[in-house]
């Protein structure tokens, strides 16, 4: 019993510890459609994907995406004094782009026109 408290204390505190990281990346518009956490979404709501390593390294993941606990999280992304706060749906595949997030379109254009395609210098954690 005191291992299993323990264990789920520790993942918490891991949680937590991820949460809590500010990174610095490029934002792009991605179309969200079925995502890994199992909703479908529109380009019309405000959702956001993460990369593929940072959605499968978040502590507690596991082989069923559906279950991984960052689909319960959001992205706080912040530029030039604009934050948009936007709940974890879906993963990336691109490599080597770990600091790179998405937002959908009704997200992405508060920080810029769709037709920019990106927004490098971006902050962003999970929240």
């Amino acid at each position: 019993m005191q291992f299993r408290l323990l264990s789920t204390v520790l993942t918490a505190a891991s949680i937590v510890a991820v949460s809590a990281q500010t990174q610095t990346g490029t934002l792009f518009n991605f179309v969200p459609g079925l995502g890994a956490c199992g909703f479908t979404n529109t380009s019309t709501q405000i959702v956001a994907s993460v990369s593929a390593h940072t959605f499968s390294t978040f502590p507690g993941a596991t082989p069923n995406p559906n279950n991984n606990p960052i689909c319960t999280h959001s992205l706080k992304i912040t530029h030039n004094n604009v934050t948009v706060t936007a709940p974890i749906v879906d993963f990336f595949t691109a490599t080597g782009v770990d600091s790179n997030v998405g937002l959908s379109a009704a997200g992405f254009v508060k920080f810029a026109p769709l037709s920019d395609g990106i927004v490098p210098g971006v902050v962003w954690q999970i929240v």
